[in-house]
């Protein structure tokens, strides 16, 4: 883990990382509290500023890192889609402890819905492709999509319904966050 974060400054050529993300739990939790308290150190020696965790969809686990963490996830970057019932559990935990919520596979992993007749009509109603308008949705609901693509175009789109919302636009009211909650089949919080 040292040598990596020194050979990413050195790359970088930066003297410090925003972020340092965990792949993802280890096979056990002392292994990944190992592991952790070396990224700890980073921040405690200036070289990162944040830590993250990424791949981790039970609650339990999650909630065992963040109570025996020194330094608190500042993120928590996972896939969005109906496997892992949308992190409905852990999206509240991140939300009540201000931890950043990231989603990732975010399209890929919700295709069919943003393929439905429904989707497509508020898309267009709205002057977005089904593809921003699910961007827009998750920056409504407070988290950050992390968009894979190496499209111009579509980066380009990504980054305006950001700047839009960031800008104050209300894009998608209360009662069309409910409707697209429902046609994504995201479960009542539990």
């Amino acid at each position: 883990v040292k040598q990596s974060i020194e050979m990413s400054l050195k790359n970088l050529h930066t003297t410090y990382l925003d972020r340092l993300v965990m792949h993802s739990p280890m096979n056990s939790m002392q292994e990944t509290m190992l592991v952790w308290r070396v990224f700890e150190s980073f921040v405690a020696e200036g070289k990162v500023r944040e830590l993250g965790i990424s791949n981790c969809y039970d609650l339990e686990t999650f909630t065992a890192i963040y109570d025996q963490a020194l330094i608190k996830p500042s993120a928590l970057q996972n896939r969005f889609y109906a496997d892992s019932d949308f992190d409905v559990n852990l999206r509240q935990f991140c939300k009540d402890k201000n931890i950043m919520y990231q989603s990732f596979w975010t399209l890929s992993g919700n295709r069919s819905a943003l393929a439905t007749a429904q989707i497509r009509k508020l898309a267009t109603v709205k002057k977005l492709t089904p593809q921003t308008l699910m961007y827009a949705f998750m920056m409504t609901i407070g988290h950050t999509p992390l968009s894979g693509t190496t499209s111009d175009q579509h980066m380009t789109e990504d980054v305006a319904i950001m700047e839009r919302i960031q800008g104050g636009e209300i894009i998608l009211d209360a009662n069309e966050v409910k409707f697209m909650s429902k046609i994504l089949g995201i479960p009542e919080s539990s």
